[in-house]
Parts: C-alpha cells; sequence; structure tokens
C-alpha cells in the first residue's frame, strides 16, 4: 500500500471515529449502536496501519485477490447490521402497537368516567333546573 493511500485510510478512519464520537454526545446515535460502528473505524485504522495482515488473512483464507476478501467482509458486516436493525424495528413496532391500545383504552376510561361523573351531577340537581338544562 502507497504511504498517500495509507495516510488516506487513517484520514478516513479517524473522520469516522470523530463523526460516530459526536453522534453519540449528542444523543443521535444509542451507545449500543456506536459500539459497533466504533468497531468498524477500529478495523480501518489497523487495516490503515498494517495492511499487510490483511494480505495474509486473504491468503491464508485461499484468496488470491486481497480486496476480494473486504468486500466479502463488508458486505457480510452490512447484512449483519441489517438484521439487527430489522430486529430493533419490529420490536419497537411491537411496543409502539401496545402503547396506542394502552392509549386508547386509558382514553376510553376517562371518556365513561367523565360520561358516569355528568350523569351523578344531572341526578343531584333539582328537577326543576334539569328541565331548564335540558
Amino acid at each position: 500500500m502507497h504511504d498517500m493511500l495509507r495516510w488516506f485510510v487513517l484520514l478516513c478512519g479517524l473522520a469516522f471515529s470523530g463523526l460516530i464520537i459526536g453522534l453519540l454526545l449528542r444523543h443521535k446515535i444509542s451507545a449500543r449502536n456506536s459500539v459497533v460502528w466504533l468497531l468498524s473505524a477500529a478495523i480501518i485504522l489497523g487495516l490503515s496501519a498494517y495492511p499487510s495482515w490483511f494480505n495474509h488473512l486473504a491468503r491464508m483464507l485461499g484468496i488470491d485477490y486481497p480486496p476480494t476478501l473486504l468486500f466479502l467482509l463488508s458486505t457480510l458486516v452490512l447484512l449483519i447490521m441489517v438484521l439487527h436493525l430489522s430486529i430493533q424495528l419490529s420490536i419497537m413496532n411491537e411496543k409502539i402497537r401496545q402503547m396506542a391500545q394502552h392509549i386508547a383504552i386509558s382514553d376510553l376510561e376517562q371518556e365513561e368516567l367523565a360520561r358516569a361523573k355528568r350523569q351523578a351531577s344531572l341526578m343531584r340537581e333539582p328537577p326543576a333546573q334539569r328541565e331548564w338544562l335540558q
């Protein structure tokens, strides 16, 4: 790997790390999700510092062209992340549905309580006032 490319990858890894930390500090990303992204940034930084490790790993796995391994691993990581986010989305949708049902039941109970209070107050009033109100 040329020195210029190594510096570029190093700067990309540092910028990515800074972006993730900034999002975490502004509460735009959860701490649990930021761990995965920071791990990704660490891998980018490690790859830029020691690119020969990646070439050796590719050779050990029988891959002749090391960038192929990079694309394979990137695709697998992205698929795992999409699956994880889909699971989180499904859980959140279920919680939202349950909360909406709970709110609807609470609203119905409040309406019934208000109606019962109105009827009770009408029954306590003298008959003359009830006729006048109607």
